[in-house]
C-alpha cells in the first residue's frame, strides 16, 4: 500500500490477468477440484483406518474378556474342587481342635471349658457324619442335598447424634 491509502497495482499484472482470465479460472477450478478429491480420498482412508482400528480394539477386548472369564472359571473350579474343600474342612476341624485344646489348657472358668467341651463334641459328631457321608458316596448312595440357609444381612446402623454433629461441623 502506498502512503495515501491507495492500493498498489501493477499495470502489467493487470493486463496479464485480464488476457488470461479464463485460463486462471480454469486453473483455480482444477486446483479446487483436485484438492476436494484429495481431501475426500484422505477422509475415506482415515475413516477406513479408524474403522479397522475399532474392529481390532473390539477383537482385542473380546479376547481379553474371554481370557478373564476362563481365568475366573479356573479359580472358581479350584476353590470348589471336592479335594480342596475336604482339606479346608479338615483344616477348619484341626483349627477348632487346637482352639479347644488351648481353652482347656488355659486358666479359664469351668463354664468356658464346658463350652469348649461341647464344641469338641459337636466337631466329633460333624466329623463322624462327614466320614459316614463319604462312605455312603463310595457305596453309590447319594447324600441328602445340603440344607439351604438364608442369611439376612444385618440392618445398617445409623450414625449416632455425636458423629452426625461432628460430620456436620467438618462439612462447614
Amino acid at each position: 500500500m502506498s502512503e495515501d491509502g491507495r492500493k498498489y497495482t501493477d499495470p502489467e499484472l493487470e493486463k496479464f490477468l485480464k488476457e488470461n482470465k479464463e485460463m486462471m479460472e480454469r486453473l483455480f477450478r482444477e486446483n479446487k477440484e483436485m484438492m476436494d478429491r484429495f481431501f475426500r480420498e484422505e477422509k475415506e482412508r482415515f475413516r477406513d483406518a479408524f474403522d479397522e482400528e475399532i474392529k481390532r480394539a473390539e477383537a482385542f477386548s473380546g479376547e481379553k474378556k474371554d481370557k478373564a472369564k476362563d481365568a475366573a472359571q479356573e479359580v472358581y473350579n479350584a476353590f470348589t474342587d471336592p479335594e480342596v474343600q475336604r482339606h479346608f474342612l479338615a483344616m477348619g476341624m484341626e483349627f477348632m481342635m487346637g482352639v479347644n485344646a488351648l481353652i482347656s489348657a488355659m486358666p479359664f472358668p469351668e463354664q468356658m471349658k464346658d463350652m469348649a467341651k461341647k464344641a469338641e463334641e459337636a466337631r466329633k459328631s460333624t466329623s463322624e457324619n462327614f466320614s459316614k457321608a463319604g462312605a455312603d458316596r463310595g457305596k453309590g448312595m447319594k447324600p441328602a442335598p445340603p440344607e439351604k440357609i438364608n442369611v439376612e444381612p444385618a440392618p445398617k446402623k445409623s450414625q449416632s447424634k455425636a458423629k452426625k454433629s461432628s460430620a456436620d461441623r467438618d462439612d462447614s
